[in-house]
């Protein structure tokens, strides 16, 4: 028999959990079905042995005071505030990031300084051009043709493995707003202004024992009648053409088929529409096809030593060099690593199949080393590694190719038909979103189910990239 009110939740990330601790407060009763073993999607944090490690590190900072108290409220006295400090290394130099002019005249020489300011003003003094299309067009307005070229294209298509005239101008509007060569150097002179840009901020919160904690705590609210089921990961969404009836779901955790009353989502959006039964029209999987992800597998190595850098990130623009960031966990909290041992985790961006997603982890890790000594980052660290971790993530960001935006709307005007279902996270809306945006959009999707109207697909959302979507 099916419990009155009863509901599924897909997902057990920041998205899905939130909205299993909204409804945890209320008299509705649920199950979260979770693909993998462990909570927290691409925002876990990993154990391996003594040491915790996030997949490429991920901060917490929200302009959001509602879902900042709500953070802080769940953390308790298990957070930390912590400096950013992080670097881009360029032709073998380290440059500041987010730039600091009188570090890039200094680093890049005056010539190169001067080709910067020029380009630079040569955009701001052309008018009655066409809105930016591409994210090159985009980054090129608000930087300058010599800056994108020094410091965004390479590592952007290392990042997302396509040309950057290939990536929508909705990536750098949602991702980089509030940023240009303008605000970099006020940010550089006059550090109390009244506003940062969020991609200029300082200070971020963070949980001693990792990011992943958030979603530990956030499962713990989960008590019967209501269960958080793990390697059970949605099959089969069925419906009437108007409500979703039922889910079935199958994995090592078992096999099972739950009649529902709601779903709540945070299934990539691609799989949920291949999982419907009936599926949808062919118009609908032809636009689920054309929607593509970018993956990452995660290499961390152990040293014998207490510390290895000093940087929160460091972002690696040499394309011979594979990997694309790297991190050291302890930089962000003493709790990551043993005090007489550190931790670094490099970020190589891929897609499924490819030959790093496919290496060995062996082969990984040899490779790893291999080009940290390239880097040449920190000589000599190589030494001290004595043991490592590989961890694969699928579908890690959506792939903001020009033209997506018809294709998910015409995907999300048809999911709107479900009167029943809501979608929350970065894979449900298919967003680039931050931590703080899929917890605000978990929590209004459970909102929702409650009898409040909120479009979850608007959280985190900019004027240019509805322009984007209208395309």
């Amino acid at each position: 028999m099916k419990s009155k009110n009863m509901g599924i939740i897909i997902g057990a990330g920041p998205a899905g959990l939130s909205a299993a601790e909204t409804l945890s407060k209320t008299g509705r009763t649920f199950t979260v079905l979770e693909a993998t073993d462990h909570t927290g999607g691409i925002s876990a944090t990993i154990k391996h042995n003594d040491f915790y490690f996030d997949l490429g590190g991920h901060r917490f900072f929200t302009k959001n005071n509602e879902i900042d108290k709500y953070v802080s409220d769940l953390l308790g006295d298990e957070q930390v505030l912590v400096d950013r400090s992080s670097k881009i290394l360029l032709n073998g130099k380290f440059f500041d990031y987010p730039l600091r002019p009188i570090n890039a005249i200094f680093g890049l020489g005056p010539l190169t300084a001067a080709s910067i300011i020029f380009n630079y003003m040569l955009e701001r003094f052309t008018f009655n051009r066409p809105p930016p299309r591409s994210l090159e067009d985009w980054v090129i307005s608000q930087f300058g043709k010599t800056l994108y070229m020094l410091f965004f294209k390479t590592y952007t298509e290392k990042v997302w493995g396509i040309d950057c005239n290939r990536i929508s101008a909705a990536w750098g509007v949602q991702r980089i707003k509030g940023l240009s060569l303008r605000t970099a150097i006020i940010d550089a002179f006059w550090k109390q202004r009244k506003k940062d840009a969020a991609s200029l901020v300082k200070h971020f919160t963070y949980p001693k024992k990792g990011i992943g904690v958030i979603c530990e705590k956030l499962a713990a609210t989960i008590r019967e009648p209501n269960h958080l089921l793990f390697n059970a990961p949605a099959t089969e969404v069925f419906h009437d053409g108007k409500r979703i009836t039922a889910v079935s779901y199958r994995g090592t955790g078992g096999e099972g088929k739950i009649e529902t009353d709601f779903v709540i989502s945070s299934m990539p959006i691609t799989e949920l529409i291949c999982s419907l039964r009936p599926l949808p029209p062919d118009e609908i999987l032809e636009a689920s096809r054309w929607l593509k992800y970018r993956d990452l597998v995660c290499v961390a190595l152990m040293f014998s030593k207490p510390s290895v850098t000093d940087q929160t990130w460091i972002y690696v623009h040499d394309p011979l060099i594979d990997f694309g960031r790297l991190h050291e966990p302890k930089n962000w909290s003493n709790n990551m690593a043993p005090p007489d041992k550190s931790c670094v985790v490099f970020e190589y961006f891929c897609n499924e199949g490819d030959a790093i997603w496919n290496a060995s982890d062996e082969e990984l890790y040899e490779k790893t080393k291999n080009d940290f000594r390239k880097s040449n980052i920190v000589p000599q660290a190589n030494d001290a590694v004595f043991d490592y971790k590989v961890v694969r993530t699928a579908k890690t960001y959506p792939l903001y190719e020009i033209g997506f935006s018809r294709h998910l709307l015409k995907i999300r005007d048809y999911l709107k038909g479900f009167e029943n279902l809501q979608l929350v996270g970065r894979y449900g809306t298919y967003k680039y979103n931050n931590l703080d945006h899929s917890l605000e959009t978990g929590i209004k999707g459970a909102q929702n189910i409650l009898g409040a109207a909120h479009d979850t697909f608007m959280v985190n959302i900019e004027d240019e990239y509805l322009e984007e979507m209208k395309s």
